[in-house]
């Protein structure tokens, strides 16, 4: 069975069996009695991610579904019940399936997973401000704190964390290294900015069994400073005395950026630790997809609840949209195998989250397996059909100002 697959009969069965959950409900009274808005449709509803017009994507639901559609105040008055705790179940189990995964790609034998934070534009309600705090000049705008531990070799997202803007990025990322030993994931190598190296966060590290990457700021540590090429340097944190690797690495902008690493010589040798620290960049491209592609800041309602609930979902559906692209790239690589094409080809980033989106009840609803594994398989044809060419030395990722990422009458909710 194909990862898309497993993911969709996982999906299903975490609909169909949540009403019996004891994580499902923020009200013991909630979802209790037999509701034409119950919370199965509910999850169904959030799990798609509307980025339009909340009321019509409501209308669409229950027309695919045959029946009279409900208001948007009377879903957003029941949502307001639904534990976002169960919405990060879907989430987490795709996380899970990842890490049961004893083929996925390694670099010198470990899981490669990246870790950092971003800022997560809300509405400004009150709520919200007060719940997460403000950024920007006027510190008068909503904003949340983000974080992923993401898997650049295997575009996996193995945990997620939101959290009030003022919250340390370290903070959370103690939170992705306890869910990494959840997921027996010890043995991987963490990469990370150069916001987050402190005495004691490297301590935290080493002491919970991770190796580590980690770029660090100019006069952070003198001694750290003064090595020319590479070297050791010995710090000391609450007692505990430990040894870790300086590396210094050439750009080819002529800039010199600084690594600490506790990985040995034989492990990364100098040559190679640009090449292994830059594949961070694959973390940059995952917010992109979920900021960009998935308009995970296009938020369906102005609530705490809301929030984290839609935030989970979208981590969820770009969770099941890499696992649609991967198969569908194995069709185009196929295809191409014996083309002699410039560039290699894959599928489209915005073409698979459309067409997921486009099926996404269908398939979701269908209660056999064989029936849902024909649609899924249909649904990355469709994808495959028209590839795109990788070219490289493309342009970064730009960052659109937060008053003009989605217009007005692609907003969720209105302000």
């Amino acid at each position: 069975m194909s990862l898309k697959d497993v993911i969709f009969t996982m999906s299903h069965n975490l609909v169909e069996t949540c009403e019996s959950s004891n994580d499902l409900r923020l009200k013991k009274t909630a979802f209790t009695r037999k509701r034409k808005l119950g919370a199965k449709n509910i999850l169904r509803i959030l799990l798609q991610r509307l980025v339009g017009s909340l009321q019509l994507g409501i209308d669409a639901y229950y027309d695919h579904l045959l029946e009279d559609p409900v208001s948007k105040q009377a879903f957003s008055k029941a949502r307001a019940d639904l534990n976002p705790e169960y919405v990060r179940k879907f989430a987490d189990s795709i996380s899970e399936i990842h890490a049961a995964d004893t083929s996925a790609p390694t670099y010198a034998g470990m899981r490669l997973i990246a870790i950092d934070g971003t800022d997560i534009a809300l509405e400004n309600s009150p709520a919200l401000k007060e719940a997460f705090g403000c950024s920007g000049p006027g510190k008068d705008a909503a904003t949340a704190l983000g974080s992923l531990a993401y898997g650049p070799l295997d575009h996996a997202i193995y945990d997620c964390q939101l959290a009030p803007y003022a919250t340390d990025e370290r903070d959370l990322a103690v939170k992705h290294m306890k869910r990494l030993v959840e997921l027996g994931l010890t043995n991987s190598l963490l990469l990370f900015d150069r916001w987050y190296p402190s005495k004691a966060f490297i301590a935290q590290t080493l002491n919970m069994g991770f190796s580590f990457v980690m770029r660090v700021r100019e006069k952070w540590n003198l001694e750290v400073d003064r090595i020319k090429t590479q070297g050791k340097v010995t710090l000391s944190h609450d007692g505990q005395t430990f040894t870790i690797r300086v590396l210094k690495i050439r750009l080819s902008s002529g800039e010199t950026e600084t690594l600490l690493t506790n990985l040995n010589q034989k492990q990364l040798p100098i040559r190679n630790a640009g090449e292994l620290y830059f594949k961070r960049w694959g973390i940059e491209t995952a917010y992109d997809t979920l900021k960009s592609k998935l308009q995970l800041e296009n938020f369906s309602g102005k609530t705490v609840v809301s929030v984290y609930q839609d935030f989970y979902a979208t981590v969820y559906l770009a969770g099941l949209a890499a696992a649609c692209a991967e198969d569908a790239d194995e069709q185009i690589a196929t295809v191409d195998r014996d083309k002699q094409l410039k560039y290699c080809r894959k599928s489209s980033q915005n073409r698979t989250i459309a067409k997921l989106r486009e099926r996404f009840w269908m398939i979701l609803l269908e209660p056999s397996e064989a029936a849902r594994s024909r649609l899924l398989e249909r649904l990355c044809l469709d994808i495959a059909a028209r590839p795109e060419s990788i070219r490289p030395g493309r342009s970064p990722l730009h960052k659109a100002p937060r008053n003009k990422r989605f217009h007005i009458a692609r907003k969720a909710v209105l302000p």
